[in-house]
C-alpha cells in the first residue's frame, strides 16, 4: 500500500476527484503515480475551462471548476503547489512518518485554552479539539 504525500505540507494527498470516504491508499506505486497524473489533469482541465469561459466574454467565476482554478493559480491562497507535479512523492504506508503539530487555542465548546499535539492530517478535522466539528460530531 502506498500514499501520495505533498512535499510542501507533509500531508497525505487526496485526489480532488475522489470521494471523501474513499481510502487515501493505493495498491501499487504505479496506481499512486496515476493518481498524481489525474490530479494534474484535473487542475489543467479547470484552467482550460476558465480560459474558455473568459474567451466567451464572461467573468472567470462562471466556470464550473473556478475554485480548482484558483487553487492552482492564485498565490494568495497559498495552494499553487497543488498543480506542481514535483510537489508529490509516493511513500509506502509503513514508511510514512506523520509530522506532529502542537497548537494552543480556545476550544469552541467551552472557551477554555488548551494545548494539543496532533498529526498534521488531523488538523481541522473532527479529531481536532480546537475545531467545532470535534464537539458536534
Amino acid at each position: 500500500m502506498f500514499y501520495i504525500i505533498s512535499k510542501k505540507s507533509g500531508r497525505i494527498h487526496r485526489e480532488p476527484t475522489r470521494k471523501l470516504w474513499a481510502a487515501k491508499t493505493y495498491a501499487s506505486e504505479r496506481s499512486a503515480k496515476a493518481g498524481i497524473t489525474r490530479t494534474i489533469k484535473y487542475y489543467q482541465t479547470a484552467i482550460d475551462e476558465v480560459n474558455q469561459v473568459v474567451a466567451q466574454g464572461k467573468p472567470d467565476y462562471h466556470a464550473v471548476r473556478y475554485n480548482a482554478y484558483r487553487d492552482a493559480t492564485d498565490p494568495v491562497l497559498g495552494r499553487t503547489h497543488c498543480f506542481d507535479v514535483n510537489n508529490y512523492e509516493i511513500v509506502a504506508v509503513e514508511d510514512y512518518q506523520e509530522p506532529q503539530i502542537t497548537r494552543t487555542g480556545r476550544r469552541p465548546y467551552d472557551g477554555k485554552t488548551v494545548t494539543v499535539t496532533l498529526g498534521i492530517n488531523d488538523v481541522g478535522t473532527f479529531m481536532d479539539p480546537l475545531c467545532e466539528s470535534h464537539w458536534t460530531h
